[in-house]
């Protein structure tokens, strides 16, 4: 899967069986993996898939740091529930 068609774009590949990790991305090669056998249902492998294009996305924010982009995503990820 590729996010877009500009040299820069994200690939998204996806592995059976992994580490423990449910995906990571590679800021180097604007690469992120997936691995399957981390993830219990569909719904929660494309919660990853959200979590790792914002991973893309948020890439040449310098001004923040790893625990800064997590709490960003996280943020977003429940955003809606804080909001109704």
């Amino acid at each position: 899967m590729i996010l877009n068609s500009m040299e820069n774009s994200l690939r998204v590949d996806f592995k059976v069986v992994g580490c423990e990790e449910r995906g990571i991305f590679y800021s180097e090669t604007n690469r992120a993996i997936i691995y399957l056998n981390s993830h219990e249902s569909l719904d929660d492998i494309y919660q990853t898939i959200q979590h790792e294009v914002i991973h893309y996305c948020l890439r040449d924010m310098e001004d923040i740091d790893e625990l800064q982009e997590e709490s960003v995503i996280f943020s977003m990820a429940w955003g809606n529930l804080s909001i109704s």
